[in-house]
């Protein structure tokens, strides 16, 4: 059965909860354009109780360099997209086209499939060079949205989530050349509050097909590290059907302090939908924050942001984006992500 209708409401800016420090509200946007051969993710997040606000994007290609940066600022009233260091989410209506724009810096994380993660540190603070970027592009939606079913044990990541699916169009300027983007695309938004210190591991993740046949996006997290909530939908000819089974397995590659994901295969259903695939990674780029653990010892959030080029079992080819995320001790060599098996 196709999910229901999503109140465009969700589509803009939520009251914030003063109660919950952690409150946060963020918004997502990612690309993958095959002809050209590059791509690009970013977010910006809200934190209105703290008044911060921060940015994080890549730009990424095979043969390019993957190009990064995290960006902060401060702000004072919760209600209208602002500028991050260059980049802007622009809204051009609710579940509609989203302009987002760009003209900046952005350090370079060399040519390897593990980026260097000193890439994602402000330019102004990344010893790694800087590179002209920016881009002009609109998201355009051609599936209507999934809302995430109300679930309060969720509550950590999110009260909210909201994805959707489209096309992406416009220009890329990188260090001088010029690339004009037709490519699929998603975006996602989120409001609650986002505790980085309580999941034990989550998968993130959108796959994104050139065909007009199915798209997915999806997310899966563990609190305690043994049961795992899902999310998630399969966006098809107009229709949206909620994920009802998912499966994984993952094949890692040594890398200095935490290896990181090389392969992953994957299966997953809806009420009409059997989707098995084996996903190549091209790209991880480590996003690490500082925590505290249950014990109150020092801990990392580590993240492996991915991107990815997949093949399914009926043939068909795409790209995309997953998030192997894990706990890390402060230092020394650091466990593989759960497996959500």
């Amino acid at each position: 059965m196709s999910a229901p209708a999503v109140d465009p409401v969700h589509d803009a800016f939520h009251v914030p909860d003063p109660g919950r420090e952690r409150w946060r509200e963020s918004f997502y946007f990612n690309f993958y354009d095959p002809r050209q051969g590059i791509g690009g993710y970013s977010s910006v997040g809200y934190r209105p109780a703290k008044g911060s606000f921060g940015s994080m994007q890549v730009v990424w290609g095979p043969g390019h360099t993957t190009l990064g940066a995290s960006e902060f600022g401060r702000y004072e009233v919760h209600d209208d997209h602002r500028e991050v260091a260059g980049l802007l989410y622009a809204p051009q209506s609710a579940h509609g086209p989203w302009r987002v724009t760009f003209d900046g810096k952005l350090n370079d994380g060399g040519a390897g499939v593990a980026v260097d993660g000193d890439a994602m540190k402000p330019v102004e603070s990344s010893p790694c060079l800087s590179v002209d970027v920016s881009y002009d592009l609109v998201f355009t939606p051609d599936q209507p949205a999934y809302l995430y079913a109300e679930n309060p044990e969720w509550d950590g990541l999110f009260d909210g989530h909201l994805d959707e699916v489209g096309r992406v169009t416009g220009t890329m300027t990188v260090d001088g050349r010029t690339f004009a983007i037709d490519a699929r695309g998603a975006k996602d938004h989120s409001w609650g509050v986002r505790d980085w210190a309580r999941p034990k591991g989550w998968r993130w993740a959108d796959m994104l097909f050139e065909d007009d046949g199915p798209q997915v996006t999806l997310w899966r997290a563990t609190f305690d590290g043994v049961r795992w909530l899902q999310d998630g939908a399969v966006y098809d000819g107009g229709e949206v059907f909620p994920l009802t089974s998912f499966s994984e397995a993952v094949t890692f590659a040594e890398r200095p302090r935490a290896d990181r994901p090389a392969v992953w295969e994957f299966a997953l259903g809806t009420a009409r939908h059997t989707l098995r695939g084996r996903a190549e990674i091209l790209n991880a780029v480590p996003l690490l924050f500082g925590i505290t653990d249950e014990q109150g010892e020092r801990a990392t959030m580590w993240n492996d942001r991915t991107v990815w080029r997949c093949e399914l079992e009926d043939g068909r080819v795409g790209h995309g984006s997953a998030e192997f995320q894990f706990r890390a001790p402060r230092s020394g060599i650091a466990p593989h992500p759960l497996v959500s098996g």
